[in-house]
């Protein structure tokens, strides 16, 4: 780090921070520095990069974390570089992608590693490592980068400028600034009233501890004693990093029966975990991927023109463009689910021809679902029914278990076939290809959704209250091997689950935590180490991060309302404008030149947490970031500032 900033007014080089340098951070570097690069004369530029954990790869992607910790992404479909690999120097613009750059290492482990495979997250952390490295190199001649670690505290407006305020290892830092891009991902929240109270009850009785809130990363696992009970609430993915650093990481070993079955051999060194969650089953499989980078399907019934078509005609009727997502969004996207569903179906049971009989049957009678069922049938699937997403996302939902083995007993038989289904495929498995298409229509759902786009009570209860929450884990899942680790560490008795809608608390009688499930008789079980595995977007209400806290405090920033005459609520969102994702403070003004990207906004935008790009794909990702650093060279050249 250099020393103290000293700020001259008369300086002309043009001062650029970026606060944060995970992902989203990285993506805004490299995509400043490769406009620079195509500009005949580029403005002298100083580039301050602050990051408060690891430069380069940010909090989550940290390189020293436990290698058992897996992505959910196949390598093959993640690059960093806003283009290919042309065989020249990396640099901005063009460079290697993940996989690409995992065949240069010397780790069999990780240049053995396939397109479809998945790879571990300190790996990650080391590819962004990686191309931050090239895009500090390629800055060179461009203009002068300033590394800093140290936690950012403040931002206000001197003059003309802004001026941040860092926390380092050395004592404060000032940093100036014409443009300021606030990247920061994921913030620990602050605890809610019942994770206090939980909170609360551990610090009374030294004997008890209390975990939430943080990736497994960052959670204190390794100081939990062997066969300590361990209550986990929540069975996403950070479960699963937990659930591994408690087994692999801890020197267990799965292998693999001469019947194909994954079966455990404990360590001796493992807690004993008991777990649930509202479903009462884990996020469910990714598909085996057989997809190319470019081979997404495209959206026939949930496109942007669609979108386009809704808002007009809400327009005509009711004078306003906003779309209610039960009645207006939905049916399009079961559409889009149930296309790809009984084509595949078609294609699976009678073979290619038929699959074209069927798919123009479909186009031509539109999304509404009436006759879809009769095409179905007349083409041989009479056994099809269409896929329900409520039903999928809980199939345990209404049911009742007199005992743990008949719960243990059902969650067996419907993991079993989402295993076999992830094996077949998300192009082979018409379940798992159906799923997938709601990946493939995240493009469209976001023209739809972000910025306001829906009603506030549809975006409050029908988008962000049932639908994101229900079925964002039948598509976002982990590998199957996941999954099958997960029956084989039950059988180990490493593993006991609880049951669905699983209610967690403090038993003062007996000085423990519970987990029990009202569903599933005698299921209560007590444990001295309760972990909350859900990892809530902070928001601006409940955010931990002093940079959040001061802006909104100062009214530099403000929360997203979404709001109509009929209903207003807060999304925790940082309000930023659709063109340019400049923020806008509390009295309604866009800054000059604060923007930000990313999980800080969360809430006016859906799915932020994508953290890659894809080869020689134009994604949002991208996009998202190119809008950002055009908007700060733009800004500078018509001294917009």
């Amino acid at each position: 780090m250099e020393g103290q900033a000293v700020h001259n007014p008369t300086d002309e080089v043009l001062n650029v921070a970026i606060v944060g340098t995970g992902p989203r951070g990285i993506s805004v570097f490299e995509r400043i520095a490769a406009n620079l690069t195509a500009e005949p004369e580029p403005r002298d530029v100083r580039i301050w990069l602050i990051d408060a954990v690891e430069l380069g790869a940010g909090r989550i992607w940290q390189t020293d974390q436990e290698t058992c910790f897996l992505m959910n992404t196949v390598v093959g479909e993640i690059s960093m570089f806003s283009g290919v690999f042309d065989r020249a120097p990396c640099r901005p613009g063009a460079g290697l992608s993940f996989q690409q750059w995992l065949r240069s290492q010397p780790d069999p482990a990780l240049s053995g590693l396939g397109h479809d495979d998945y790879a571990p997250r300190y790996a990650y952390g080391r590819y962004l490592r990686y191309v931050y490295d090239s895009v500090v190199g390629g800055m060179s001649g461009l203009g002068d980068v300033v590394e800093v670690v140290g936690t950012t505290t403040s931002l206000r407006e001197v003059d003309s400028r802004y001026e941040l305020s860092v926390s380092t290892a050395d004592g404060e830092l000032t940093v100036p600034a014409d443009a300021v891009v606030i990247t920061t991902g994921h913030a620990p929240a602050v605890l809610s009233g019942h994770q206090s109270e939980l909170a609360e009850f551990a610090r009374a009785r030294p004997e008890l501890r209390y975990l939430s809130g943080d990736s497994a990363a960052d959670l204190e696992l390794s100081s939990i004693a062997p066969g300590a009970v361990v209550g986990v609430v929540g069975l996403g993915l950070s479960f699963y990093d937990i659930l591994m650093s408690f087994t692999v990481g801890r020197g267990g070993r799965f292998k693999e029966g001469p019947d194909g079955a994954m079966f455990y051999v404990p360590s001796g060194n493992e807690p004993r975990v008991v777990a649930g969650s509202r479903s009462g089953l884990p996020i469910r499989s990714r598909g085996r991927n057989q997809k190319g980078v470019t081979s997404r399907a495209a959206p026939k019934f949930l496109t942007s023109a669609a979108v386009g078509r809704l808002r007009e005609r809400n327009v005509r009727q009711r004078g306003n463009p906003a779309l209610d997502f039960e009645r207006d969004v939905l049916p399009l996207l079961r559409a889009e689910v149930n296309y790809v569903y009984y084509t595949t179906q078609a294609r699976t049971q009678h073979g290619p021809d038929r699959v074209e009989a069927v798919a123009a049957e479909l186009r031509a009678l539109g999304p509404d679902p009436v006759g879809w069922r009769e095409v179905a049938q007349r083409h041989g699937l009479t056994d099809v029914a269409p896929l329900d997403l409520d039903q999928l996302s809980r199939p345990l939902r209404g049911q009742r278990f007199d005992s743990g083995a008949d719960l243990v007993a059902e969650v067996r038989r419907v993991l079993l076939a989402d295993i076999a289904a992830a094996r077949r495929g998300n192009v082979d498995s018409p379940l798992k290809a159906a799923l997938d298409a709601i990946r493939d229509s995240r493009e469209a759902l976001r023209h739809a959704v972000d910025f306001g786009g829906l009603e506030p009570r549809s975006h409050r209860a029908d988008f962000l209250g049932r639908f994101a929450s229900r079925t964002s884990p039948l598509f976002t899942g982990p590998p199957l091997e996941r999954t099958a680790q997960f029956l084989a560490l039950i059988d180990a008795g490493v593993l006991e689950v609880v049951g669905p809608d699983v209610a967690h608390g403090g038993d003062a009688e007996l000085g423990r935590f519970f987990l029990e499930s009202p569903v599933v008789e005698g299921s209560r079980k007590h444990c001295d180490v309760l972990i909350d595995s859900r990892i809530p977007t902070a928001g601006l209400l409940r955010n931990t991060d002093p940079l959040m806290r001061q802006l909104v405090g100062e009214r530099m920033a403000a929360g997203f309302v979404h709001g109509d005459a009929d209903e207003k609520f807060e999304t925790g969102a940082l309000h930023i404008t659709p063109a340019e994702r400049r923020v806008i403070t509390a009295h309604g003004r866009p800054h000059r030149a604060v923007y930000g990207l990313g999980i800080p906004t969360e809430g006016a935008c859906w799915f932020t947490q994508i953290g890659n790009g894809r080869p020689g794909v134009h994604t949002s990702f991208t996009r998202d970031a190119d809008v950002v650093a055009l908007s700060v060279l733009r800004r500078a050249k018509s001294n917009a500032f």
